[in-house]
């Protein structure tokens, strides 16, 4: 019961990890995606982070161009890590790949409507002006970004490395030696 345990809280520790990587990497990419999409519209890049900013820093900065992109940065990618994590840890208990991937572009929305739906409207007015379609489409971005990172590459190496059922039936009927693993490839059987 204890190695039981311990595995279920390292498979947790490790999937939150992971999770936080994977929120790192999507964080950056979601970052860069909203200033790829205001340059295109012809508005400075930096502006995301400059609203992003207005988390921690008073709503008058902005409006005043002082927030600092350094903190914007922070709190975006301290938000994107956290948020990762956090889908790590949910995607544990999840067992294939496939759920694991359509659970990433849900919890995208999810905090697309938790942010902009429930927390802006009540603390941060500044994000009003945000381009609303555009945000939850980067935002089921950001989601399917962190997919890769929560889903079980493992699994699919193993089954690689397995002789095939059929090739082991083959060799026992005609009296030959199964083929070590090693030694065979799926190029061999077509």
């Amino acid at each position: 019961m204890a190695e039981e345990t311990k595995s279920k809280w390292d498979r947790h520790g490790r999937m939150t990890l992971r999770g936080a990587i994977g929120g790192l990497v999507a964080g950056v990419i979601f970052g860069l995606f909203q200033m790829w999409f205001l340059a295109d519209a012809g508005l400075p890049a930096d502006t995301i982070i400059h609203m992003i900013a207005t988390i921690v820093q008073p709503d008058e900065f902005f409006a005043a161009g002082t927030t600092s992109l350094a903190i914007g940065w922070a709190v975006h990618i301290t938000l994107s890590v956290t948020y990762g994590a956090l889908l790590g840890l949910i995607a544990t208990e999840l067992k294939s790949n496939a759920s694991r991937v359509a659970l990433a572009g849900i919890y995208g929305l999810a905090i697309y409507m938790f942010n902009f739906l429930l927390l802006v409207p009540l603390f941060y007015p500044v994000f009003e002006i945000a381009n609303q379609p555009f945000e939850a489409v980067a935002h089921i971005v950001y989601g399917f970004a962190l997919a890769p990172f929560l889903v079980k590459w493992h699994a699919a190496a193993k089954q690689e490395e397995q002789m095939p059922a059929i090739v082991a039936r083959a060799a026992a009927n005609a009296d030959l030696p199964a083929p070590q693993p090693s030694t065979w490839n799926q190029g061999q059987l077509r």
